[in-house]
């Protein structure tokens, strides 16, 4: 006798299992997003920038006195070196050795001197890039690019 009902022997079990195609259809939509953005993320260069002491007056007896002397390079826009123990005497390309010789004893003999680096804007990118690199790879890890803040209306 069919009474449009189903029998119970008919019926169909629920399923008790998650379906996990979404979930690994999700995993695969962010993984392929994640090693799309990955390289753009390991392009950008870290630049640690000098923090000024904050002074409530003007008593320099209220200023770190342990905090070392920062020994900045500086790259002129010709291409040239100056040092901010010298800042009068320019340095060519030939005596960039002693120059990286000269910072690689000071970050020996004091780990915690911070060293700058800043580049004129007409100074060639490459040789700021390369006084970088050169000075890290010499086991400098205290070495930092200069900049300074963008004023608004400056273009």
């Amino acid at each position: 006798m069919n009474t449009g009902f189903r029998s119970n022997r008919q019926k169909r079990r629920l399923m008790a299992e998650i379906n996990v195609v979404p979930y690994i259809d999700v995993t695969l939509v962010l993984l392929i997003i994640f090693m799309v953005t990955a390289p753009i993320v390991q392009q950008a260069v870290t630049v640690a920038l000098p923090q000024t002491p904050e002074v409530i007056d003007n008593n320099p007896s209220t200023v770190d006195a342990e905090q070392p002397v920062p020994f900045v390079i500086t790259v002129t826009s010709n291409g040239s070196y100056k040092t901010s123990e010298d800042p009068f005497v320019v340095l060519s390309t030939k005596e960039l050795g002693s120059l990286v010789a000269e910072v690689v004893a000071r970050s020996q003999m004091n780990a915690q001197q911070p060293i700058y680096i800043q580049g004129d804007r007409a100074a060639p990118y490459g040789k700021v890039i390369h006084l970088f690199t050169v000075l890290k790879v010499n086991g400098v890890d205290n070495v930092s690019l200069m900049t300074e803040p963008e004023v608004e209306g400056e273009s």
